[in-house]
């Protein structure tokens, strides 16, 4: 099952990158939570808890307000029985003030039963490994 998960996480990233909301919004479980409160990029997300599919509609609204273009490059997708780690390489630029931003980050993807259920966005892959027991 767990190879499935990395498959449903390739695929958000995917339609992500294709500007296809309702392939992200079918991979996601209805009561999802997307958790920005650790991200890398601290006060995008205001470091908060978004849930259900109105929650992640009002992160994505905020994000679009806030930056003019914003990238993810998903560098690494890694099996952890029901969690997948993605390692992830982001690329913006400010909407207002057309600063450019790059970070690498990583985000620990929950499922079940091929619906994403939370995603707990952190600054390093290592916290990532670490949340779901892994080590380097």
């Amino acid at each position: 099952m767990s190879q499935e998960n990395v498959e449903v996480v390739r695929r958000i990233y995917d339609a992500v990158a294709r500007g296809d909301s309702e392939t992200v919004l079918s991979l996601y479980d209805p009561d999802i939570e997307w958790d920005m409160s650790r991200g890398a990029f601290g006060d995008i997300g205001g470091g908060r808890v978004y849930r259900g599919h109105d929650g992640l509609r009002s992160f994505f609204r905020e994000q679009w307000e806030a930056w003019d273009l914003w990238q993810d490059h998903p560098e690494e997708l890694i099996d952890a029985d029901t969690h997948v780690v993605s390692v992830v390489r982001s690329r913006a630029r400010g909407r207002t003030s057309e600063a450019e931003v790059e970070s690498v980050h990583a985000a620990v993807w929950t499922l079940r039963q091929e619906k994403v259920v939370r995603v707990e966005w952190l600054p390093t892959r290592e916290e990532a490994l670490e949340a779901v027991g892994l080590r380097e």
